[in-house]
């Protein structure tokens, strides 16, 4: 986005009308599919559906060296200032650097406990041995290793140890996991880099309540049912924590990056400590090929480079993950928070305002239950957005039957089907992506989500932003703080709200209610 002669010629690229034919892109050239198949030793990565050819390629290769793309790239795996808000660097890739420090010392912590805990040297408040885990946590410190503990325990089926995930306050979702479990064999552990979520505090000082109304709880040395996983380790013990039931991280390890840290130590339970080795090791050579792979066969940036392609030359706002695999089934909510918090922003790094799109609109499902959901729209509405379909390549003939759906699907939205009647046709020349795990495990899922991070690193390079901070996030929860103090004394006509706001807090809350009736 920095050199306007680079800028121009993409966009008159984007204007040329064979670039949405996909049929005469594939005409026009036979080393089409070997062009544009990437591979790793985990992943197979078909870009071949795409709307793009050899000279958008180079262009984009064009753009992403004016933003000096190969020095970020060093400067994030190398430790340097990458989150210009806060003047720090990005820890997350040191914690699958095995050269790394950081490294053996997250391995250790979370290990250590967690034989502890096997071995019954540490029991729930209850002196009973912990046969159930609850992660307390929203956000990263949900979505990440709720994605990762279901992909490698075929979603709990094999797990090690049973982990509930409490991410919201609602009272039924509580009262549902209050019921699901059995308590006094349960270790509830509060994950919150902040210490400072209110929903996870919230949750957290309801499910405290609920342990102290029951016979036989008596927390002391070796015997506790609470724990914490946080960057503010002195604000857990504040909480009443014991020391020793206190996992750390460091505070540059942004939340929606931090599944590879001790946030990451539901995954250890569910999936056992060999499994997050492997996770880390098939991140870590995903770091390795973004570091020294050329462009043009770089799985996370050839993805980055289609998607600010799509986003800022074909003008295409929204962005599909859909994958053809149950245990992947959390993975269009995990991306969705990794890009749309990273990237969603409307400053640079200098704070100017920008005046070009970021962050698409991401969304997804699972890929077969969406076929009977939104599918219709991708096949006859006029609009187009780019496609992941990702699979996994498994010999069962369920999985083989999806893999199937999934590449006829990739293939009909390309194809399209002109038919005599109109009603029935559909147009084709629909883009996608085709992402294969060549099989499922943890060095594979270490693969995927590091690509996906790094896909999102790259975009924010060209866009000039900063990919480590939400502070639009920061704007409604600020909000709400400040209505339910307002309303709880009886001083809301201070605050400074619209007329609509006002009238539906008045419909929703109790005490105002009460007070507009007297």
């Amino acid at each position: 986005m920095h050199d306007p002669a680079i800028h121009q010629l993409l966009t008159q690229a984007a204007a040329s009308p064979h670039i949405k034919d996909l049929q005469q892109l594939w005409v026009g050239d036979c080393n089409r599919l070997q062009q544009f198949k990437l591979e790793t030793e985990s992943l197979y990565l078909d870009l071949s559906k795409n709307w793009i050819d050899n000279n958008t390629v180079q262009l984009l290769q064009q753009l992403a060296e004016s933003c000096h793309l190969n020095d970020a790239i060093d400067k994030l795996l190398g430790g340097e200032v990458v989150n210009s808000t806060d003047q720090t660097a990005a820890g997350h890739t040191t914690l699958r650097n095995p050269r790394h420090h950081n490294y053996q010392a997250n391995l250790k912590a979370m290990f250590d406990l967690a034989d502890r805990i096997e071995s019954q040297q540490i029991k729930t408040a209850f002196d009973k041995p912990i046969k159930q885990w609850v992660n307390i946590g929203i956000g990263g410190s949900y979505l990440g290793p709720r994605l990762v503990v279901e992909a490698l325990t075929e979603l709990q089926s094999t797990s090690r140890i049973p982990v509930f995930f409490a991410a919201s306050v609602d009272d039924s979702l509580i009262n549902q996991l209050f019921k699901t479990l059995d308590i006094e064999h349960c270790l509830f552990c509060i994950s919150s880099k902040s210490f400072g979520t209110v929903e996870t505090l919230m949750n957290a000082r309801a499910i405290e309540k609920k342990l102290k109304s029951m016979p036989g709880y008596h927390p002391q040395a070796g015997q506790s049912s609470l724990m914490a996983i946080t960057a503010k380790a002195d604000k857990a013990r504040q909480y009443g924590i014991d020391k020793d039931m206190i996992l750390s991280f460091d505070d540059s390890i942004g939340g929606r990056f931090s599944l590879w840290s001790t946030i990451g130590f539901p995954i250890v339970m569910a999936a056992g400590k060999q499994a997050f080795k492997d996770l880390l090791a098939g991140a870590h050579q995903m770091d390795e090929h973004f570091r020294q792979a050329p462009v043009q066969r770089n799985l996370p940036v050839m993805m980055a480079l289609l998607a600010v392609w799509y986003r800022n030359y074909m003008q295409l706002s929204a962005y599909g993950c859909l994958p053809y695999d149950a245990r992947l089934r959390c993975l269009p909510q995990w991306l969705q928070q990794l890009m749309m918090e990273s990237t969603g922003k409307m400053y640079n790094n200098a704070g100017q305002a920008i005046d070009y799109p970021t962050a698409p609109w991401v969304f997804g499902d699972h890929g077969q239950l969406s076929q009977h959901a939104f599918f219709q729209a991708f096949h006859q509405g006029l609009d187009a957005l780019p496609l992941d379909f990702i699979g996994v390549i498994d010999e069962s003939p369920n999985q083989q039957f999806l893999l199937y759906n999934m590449l006829a699907q990739s293939a009909a939205l390309m194809q399209g089907r002109q038919q005599d009647d109109r009603m029935t046709g559909c147009p084709g020349n629909k883009p996608s992506t085709t992402l294969l795990l060549k099989r499922m495990d943890a060095k594979a899922i270490g693969e995927l989500l590091a690509m996906y991070e790094h896909m999102v690193y790259t975009q924010s390079v060209i866009w000039d932003i900063n990919c480590f901070d939400q502070p639009g996030v920061e704007l409604g929860k600020a909000m709400a703080k400040n209505i339910q103090e307002y309303v709880t004394r009886g001083s809301l006509n201070q605050l400074d709200l619209d007329p609509s706001t006002v009238s539906l807090i008045n419909q929703v809350s109790p005490i105002t209610k009460e007070s507009n009736h007297d």
